[in-house]
Order: C-alpha cells, then sequence, then structure tokens
C-alpha cells in the first residue's frame, strides 16, 4: 500500500520541500513561555482536522462543523471519546467554551521535561552570514516541560568563556574593511581583527584565541546531573533548572588538543593559547544500573573519547607521514604520532571525588588495535568518534560518517576574502578556489566501530595527560555501509552485542550548499536562500540490526530493510529507556526504535555532490533510478524483533522534521501492553508562515507512540499575541522526570552557588594557561571574560555594556600574571 504524506484541513499545500525556516532562528533567550495547544484528529476522509483551537481566541473563530458552531456533543464525538469519558464540569456537561479551554491541553499522562539544542548563526539580521554550515553557531537549550496539561518552553544560548571573547572582539566583515563593534574591539583594533572567531566550516576559530566551544549538539542525562555536548569542544554540566552553564568536565590540563605541537608553538609565539580545541563523542554514555566498581557503572561519572584524526584534508597521507617524520626527529617515534593528532584515547570522568582522594578527575587509556593486520598498532580514527554505546560488558565506538576536515576550519583565515563586496562580485574565482581547494571528500563506503570489553578498563593501568599512554586493547569491526546514527541493547548474552544502526549512503552531512554551487542539470535550481543548508542524500539507505560477537568481533548475523517509502535519509531515532539509562526500568533490550527519515529532495543536491556520488561502487540504486520527485521526512517505528515498519507518519512537504524524542507515560501499563510504546513522541516541526515566507512559523508535534494515526496529534505553538517561534535546527534530546528535584535543588539553587562553580572553573582553566599572556589578552579576560560568564549575562545585556565605554565586570579569579617582555 502507496502511503501519502499527512494533510491537515485548512493547510494549503507547501511551495517548497524544504521551509526557509531551516537556516532562521532567533538568538531570543525565553523565560517559561506557555505554549498553545491544538489538538488533531483524523476525519474519515483520513485528512487531520483540528477540533480543539487556542482557548484565548473567541468562541467564533473555532473551526465549527458544517459552517457552525459545534455542540458541546459534537466537541466530544470529534475528541474520539465516549460521552461518559469526557470531561465534565460540577457533574454536568460543559458549555462549548468551558469544553475547548478544558480540551486545550496534553494528555495529563505527558509528563516530565524534554531538552534539546541546535546551533544559532552569528547574526539574527544576517542569519546565513555568507554560507556558514547550518550546524556552526552557538548552541540554543530549548527545555519543554509538561505540566498540568501545558506545555512551558525555556530557552538559553550556551555560554562558554570563549562566547564571552567572541562578543568582545567580534567584527563586522561584511563591508570593505573590517569594523569593530564593540568598545574592546574599538581600543584594540590590531589584536580584534587577528583574534576575532571566524567561522570554518563545522566550527569557528580565532588565530590567537583557539577555537569556540559552541555546545550545539547533545546531552547526557546521569541521573539528576544534565551535560551538554559537542564534538568539537569540552562538554559541560549545565543545570536543568535555569539553564545556565556551570563548569566544564575536566580541567583544559586534563584534555589533549587536536594538534598538541602547534598549541604549543602557538602559545610561544604569543605567550598564551586559551582555547584549545579538544575533540571527543557527542554522545559519552553511563551505566546507572551496575552497582560495581566497573568503570561507566555509576552515576557520578561516565564514558567518552579524546582523540585527533590529524591532519585529513587533502593530501592527508604525505602531509601526515612529513609531519610525523619531522616530529620523530625532535621528540622520539613514540609521540610523533600525538604531536600532531592521530591519537585516540578512551577517557573516564568522575564527579563528586572525596577531596583527600589521589584519583586523577580524568582517566584515559590509549586504544590500540586487538585484531587485523595492523594488531597492536594505534587505533587511527578516520572521520569521527561521534557516538558510544555501552552494554553489560562491552563499550562500543563508531567511527561515523561525520568528518571535520582542518581545510575547513582554516578556510577563512585563507579565503575569508571572498566574503567581502568587492570580491563578491568575481563569481569565477570564488567558484574555482571552492572547487580546488574546498572540494568535497566523501565519506568513507563503510562503517567502522570498536569494542572495548569494561572488564579490561580494571586490568589495564590508566593514564592522565601529562604522563605516558597506557593501551588498551580495542576489536576493530568493519559494517557493510556508512552509519548515521546507531543504539545497542544493554544485555548481551554469551557476548553477542546487538547494534540498531541507520545506514545512510552517498550522503556527507558535513557538506553544505554554498554560493558557488550549480544545479544538477534539468533539475530545480538550487534555492539561494538556503545556502548553508546541508547537502541531501544521493542514494537509498536503511535500517539494519547486527548481532555481533563482543570477544571476537565476528559479525554473526545482519537484518536490513530497505523502504523507498520509508528510509531516505534515516538521521537520529530515539527509543525508550533501558535499565543502563534509568535504574528504575526493567527493560535490556530495544524492542521499537523510532527512526526519523529526511527523506529525498532535488533541492538539496548540487552538482558537485551528484558528480561524486554517482559512479560510487557502493550505491544502493542506480543514480538514474533516483526518483524524480521528493519523497517526504518521514516518522518510523521500527519493530526490532521482527524487523518490520510498524508504524509510520509521513509529515506535509515544507515541514523539517528534527530531534524525536520519546516521552514515557505517567499512566500505568495496561495488561499485555508493551512498555516500549506506551508513552509519547515529540518532536521538532520548523516551517514558514502561510501568510509570509520569510516568518518562521515552528512547533513542537506530539504524537502517541503506539499509533501515530488513530490517535491525536498536538501541535504546540507560539500565542498569537507574541512573534512565531523561530527554532534552530536541533539534532539530539534527552529527557528528565524532574527539573529542580532535592539534589538538584541543593547542588544548584543559589544563585551565589552556581557563580561560586563557574569563578572556580575559570580559576582552574585559565591559571597556568594566562600566565605569559600578553596585556591585552588579560584585559580581555579581566574585564570581560571572566565577570561576564561568572555572572552568565544573557546576550541581549552583554551586548548592551560591551557598547559603553565603562564595559568591565571584574572578578577576582585568583589567577596570577607572570611578567614577560613586551607587556
Amino acid at each position: 500500500m502507496k502511503h501519502l504524506p499527512a494533510h491537515f484541513v485548512g493547510e494549503p499545500l507547501r511551495k517548497f520541500f524544504v521551509p526557509r525556516s531551516v537556516i532562521k532562528t532567533s538568538r531570543e533567550e525565553i523565560t517559561d513561555l506557555r505554549l498553545i495547544v491544538r489538538k488533531y484528529v483524523k476525519n474519515s476522509n483520513g485528512d487531520w482536522e483540528l477540533i480543539a483551537q487556542d482557548a484565548n481566541k473567541p468562541l467564533e473563530q473555532t473551526i465549527s462543523l458544517a459552517g457552525e458552531t459545534p455542540t458541546p456533543q459534537e466537541f466530544m464525538e470529534r475528541s474520539n471519546k465516549p460521552l461518559e469519558q469526557t470531561i465534565s464540569l460540577a457533574g454536568e456537561t460543559p458549555t462549548p467554551q468551558e469544553f475547548m479551554e478544558r480540551s486545550n491541553e496534553l494528555p495529563a499522562a505527558l509528563q516530565g521535561y524534554i531538552f534539546t539544542v541546535g546551533a544559532l548563526f552569528q547574526a539574527q539580521d544576517r542569519p546565513q552570514e555568507d554560507g556558514t554550515q547550518l550546524y556552526t553557531g552557538d548552541g540554543m537549550i530549548y527545555r519543554l516541560g509538561f505540566e498540568q496539561g501545558q506545555a512551558i518552553l525555556k530557552t538559553r544560548i550556551a555560554k562558554t568563556p570563549c562566547y564571552y571573547a567572541d562578543l568582545a572582539t567580534a567584527g563586522d566583515s561584511n563591508r570593505s574593511v573590517w569594523q569593530p563593534q564593540t568598545e574592546f574591539a574599538k581600543r584594540h583594533r590590531i589584536f580584534s581583527y587577528f583574534a576575532a572567531f571566524r567561522n570554518g566550516g563545522p566550527s569557528r576559530f580565532s588565530m590567537l584565541l583557539g577555537g569556540r566551544n559552541q555546545l550545539n549538539t547533545a546531552f547526557l542525562k546521569l541521573g539528576d546531573r544534565l551535560i551538554v555536548t559537542i564534538d568539537a569542544g569540552r562538554p559541560y554540566e549545565i543545570d536543568p533548572n535555569s539553564l545556565e552553564l556551570l563548569a566544564p568536565i575536566g580541567k583544559a590540563s586534563c584534555w589533549l588538543g587536536i594538534f598538541p605541537i602547534v598549541s604549543r608553538l602557538v602559545a610561544q609565539l604569543t605567550g598564551s593559547y586559551p582555547f584549545d580545541v579538544y575533540i571527543n563523542a557527542a554522545h559519552p554514555v553511563a551505566d546507572t544500573k551496575k552497582a560495581n566498581n566497573i568503570y561507566g557503572s555509576t552515576i557520578n561519572g561516565f564514558l567518552s573519547t579524546n582523540y585527533s584524526t590529524g591532519y585529513n584534508g587533502l593530501y592527508r597521507k604525505p602531509v601526515n607521514w612529513f609531519f610525523e617524520k619531522i616530529n620523530h626527529i625532535f621528540k622520539g617515534e613514540a609521540a610523533a604520532k600525538e604531536q600532531f593528532g592521530r591519537f585516540t584515547d578512551l577517557i573516564y570522568y568522575t564527579f563528586d571525588r572525596a577531596t583527600e582522594s589521589q584519583e586523577p578527575e580524568l582517566k584515559r587509556w590509549r586504544l590500540v588495535l586487538a585484531n587485523g593486520l595492523h594488531k597492536g598498532k594505534p587505533v587511527i580514527v578516520e572521520q569521527s568518534l561521534h557516538q558510544l554505546a555501552i552494554t553489560e560488558d562491552f563499550i562500543i565506538l563508531a567511527d561515523i560518517a561525520f568528518k571535520m576536515e582542518f581545510s575547513q576550519i582554516f578556510s577563512p583565515f585563507l579565503f575569508g576574502f571572498l566574503k567581502l563586496k568587492l570580491f563578491q562580485k568575481f563569481w569565477a574565482l570564488g567558484a574555482w578556489i571552492y572547487a580546488n581547494f574546498l572540494r568535497a571528500m566523501p565519506p568513507l563506503p563503510n562503517g567502522i566501530i570498536y569494542i572495548v570489553k569494561r572488564s579490561d578498563l580494571e586490568k589495564y593501568p590508566a593514564c592522565t595527560a601529562d604522563t605516558e599512554p597506557t593501551t588498551l586493547p580495542a576489536l576493530q569491526v568493519i559494517l557493510p555501509h556508512e552509519i548515521s546514527h546507531f543504539a545497542a541493547d544493554y544485555n548481551n548474552p554469551d557476548g553477542k552485542i546487538t547494534l540498531h544502526v541507520g545506514h545512510i549512503n552517498g550522503w556527507d552531512v558535513t557538506e553544505w550548499i554554498t554560493r558557488y554551487d550549480l544545479s544538477v542539470p534539468s533539475k530545480p535550481c538550487l534555492r539561494c536562500d538556503l545556502e548553508g543548508m546541508q547537502v541531501g542524500t544521493t542514494d537509498l539507505g536503511g535500517l539494519a540490526k547486527y548481532e555481533i560477537d563482543g570477544n571476537t568481533g565476528k559479525i554473526e548475523k545482519i537484518q536490513t530493510i530497505r523502504d523507498p517509502e520509508f528510509t531516505w535519509s534515516p538521521s537520529i531515532y530515539t527509543h525508550s529507556e533501558l535499565s543502563r539509562d534509568d535504574a528504575n526500568n526493567q527493560e535490556a533490550q530495544i524492542k521499537n526504535i523510532y527512526w526519523l527519515c529526511w527523506g529525498f529532495s532535488w533541492e538539496l543536491i548540487p552538482q558537485r555532490i551528484y558528480d561524486a556520488y554517482k559512479s560510487r561502487e557502493s550505491r544502493t540504486i542506480p543514480i538514474e533510478d533516483l526518483p524524480s520527485n521528493d519523497r517526504p521526512l518521514t516518522l518510523v517505528r521500527l519493530d526490532t524483533e521482527t524487523m518490520t515498519v510498524a508504524d509510520s507518519f509521513q509529515f506535509p512537504l515544507g515541514y523539517f522534521v528534527s530531534s524525536p524524542q520519546f516521552v514515557p507515560s505517567s499512566d500505568p501499563l495496561p495488561e499485555a501492553a508493551e512498555p516500549s510504546t506506551h508513552g509519547y513522541i515529540v518532536c521538532v516541526v520548523l516551517a514558514d508562515n502561510l501568510d509570509n515566507e520569510e516568518q518562521s512559523c515552528d512547533e513542537f508535534w506530539v504524537f502517541h507512540a503506539d499509533d501515530f494515526h488513530n490517535k491525536p496529534i498536538y501541535r504546540l505553538l507560539a500565542p498569537s499575541d507574541r512573534e512565531p517561534l523561530n527554532l534552530a535546527l536541533t539534532l539530539h534530546t534527552t529527557w528528565m522526570r524532574e527539573s529542580g528535584n532535592y539534589n538538584q535543588t541543593k547542588r544548584y539553587d543559589d544563585e551565589g552557588i552556581r557563580q561560586q562553580i563557574r569563578k572556580e572553573s575559570v580559576s582552574l582553566d585559565y591559571k597556568s594557561r594566562l600566565k605569559r599572556a600578553n596585556s591585552v589578552v588579560h584585559e580581555l579576560f579581566d574585564d570581560i571574560v571572566y565577570g561576564y560568564f561568572t555572572q552568565q549575562l544573557s546576550e541581549q545585556a552583554a551586548m548592551k555594556r560591551l557598547h559603553e565605554s565603562d564595559y568591565k565586570i571584574r572578578c577576582d579569579c585568583g589567577i596570577n600574571r607572570e611578567s614577560t617582555p613586551g607587556k
């Protein structure tokens, strides 16, 4: 049976597959905004129809039956509930207005708080910033709380110390010459010009200060703690209630940068390098179930990675070989790979260590191959260790199709002149530079995972960043296709690991549409308003289940589903929590997993991407057999026991959907019901305003997890008396039952305590790193970074103050200077 995209009564078909809203974001920080709830049910024609309108609007504006205001009975019939099950007031049938006010609520069983995060562009009035990649920008944290049938939204920008340094040194480069924007930048024009941060690929970088830690990717829930993460920066703990950052995970001295020798060199030349770039997994792991001392099995600690791929641009092999030989002369063979990147460490971080403990807060092991032709050699990441998973006995690390290319990172310093108005008329020059120096590097045609035994973390001694590396064996397993994301069952009977994998093919999510791209001949023209949007897939994806022997690395069973109706661009997933996620849960297997597949559209395929993949040997379908029409975004429920699509919902064209999150129902589990579908799925849905396509009109949608079609859909949007929501294209999510419980309140409720935590963290990070810094760097940190970060000044307040002559906020963080020449 052919499925069709959902249709909502009263909404016309939209013009484009991808809404403009994906590249528009609001930097407004919202405090406790009550969202409007609109409830839809399917009518006899199979269309979704509104049955409960905004209770704040007059009765005559609600949708009626046969052109008339519905009676209470008609309202109740359309709510899919028998009359005796409807809510009554004082034992009486409610009036239409009373019914609407009561029905304008979410299910009472929808509980807790959803957290999601997405990247913001650097300027609200210039959101595309000359083709900056969509995922480059400050992290905006969104908390959607469900309280007494209402949805309450709160948002905060993740404001790290480098965030305030970025604001202070900002300049406008969209003119013929660079112009300082703040009082500090005006006083120190030359310093700020070279110290200003600039976007390059998936990062934002400063030649003098280092890289931005933008915290815009994912979360780890650790009991009642909440960690926010990014691939290219240290994770931070945040307060789930205020959404303020608290402290980074581990001191800077506990981490290794992407190029340790480069960091040291810059520090030697300039006196300081405060914001080194640390690569780690955006999805660290913990196990809350086990109560023994095996690493990763306590709510006071978690596992992640700290690694570097080394140089991975054009001619990577000869370049890395050259650097290693040079470094071998000065440092010796053992340190050659490490000094220029190319190291892979598994790390374990511990919270709440006793003050008298001599144990380091961050332990590490250098991974080496335990099998294959290169057994005993260091594990070298080819793309990105974006994600980890943990089972009863194993840790799984996935090298997935998400590259950080250093040619992209440094491109604004080499080719930033192309953004100046003088050069924007020379389109051919820019196209030639992009084609020759920034051309696409397709991801590997297969997936690579590494398996580490949890017991080996006790067997092999750990090290720290400043001691000689100690090794830990890891089995390498090659999967036949590229990986987008994956999940693992918790139990592993007889050492058998079960993985649930989203396979992509012919798709590089780190490539984006640029102003120099051309459309594929005879296909729709590329839209200039999508400059910066990630490119689309050029092949059909799939959903797979693997059974792997964790002791040998042998793949014993593969089950894959590829369906042209559903599995285009499988991206992100959600599922009900297992026992490792919450000790109160009993489930150890993922029986149902919800995948969001992002569809297919020629709107997102430039000529250069088409050419890069058209002849690839690993293609699933020939390039000439690609659909001529768009394939919609689809929410898929995959039954992992039968490996069949148990349910699906195809979104209307013109909506872009992200960040699915399973929320368990607070209602008791009915007899014979399946726990893995007993709840709700909440998604972020981006769309354009039907009355004004230049304006975003974003929403949150709520589905019943056990039935996408025969139960209501709830759409949550901004009240009519304010601007519509303008959300970032968010990615990953987590869910917490409570925000502000006893332990959280004890740790974070007092603002003074939160400020003291931040004050101590910057003291630990920069006390030694800035000893030899010049006077301007000290002024930047002493007058702006320390005080602004400690107070977590809002962006609006910070920018207002930075434009004033008296912009200083002094904060004594106990950081001493070292007298050096030239200061």
